[in-house]
């Protein structure tokens, strides 16, 4: 039985996250990724998100792995 800690998925792939820094912090919450591109790609696809009211700050849901 391993003693260490769930590694958090990354917000946009779903990859464990295995190093720390990259991160984005939201109005309500700190988002992990697994590296510089997957928060890149996050900031660029939700760019438009802080102006529209309408939606959410959630994280975009990762694709179906089982379709790789």
């Amino acid at each position: 039985m391993s003693t260490e800690a769930t590694k958090p998925p990354c917000a946009l792939c779903g990859q464990s996250v295995e190093i720390k820094g990259f991160t984005l912090d939201t109005p309500t919450k700190q988002l992990p990724f697994c590296c510089a591109g997957c928060l890149s790609i996050y900031q660029l696809l939700n760019e438009n998100q802080s102006t529209d009211a309408n939606q959410s700050d959630d994280p975009i849901t990762p694709p179906n792995k089982e379709v790789y």
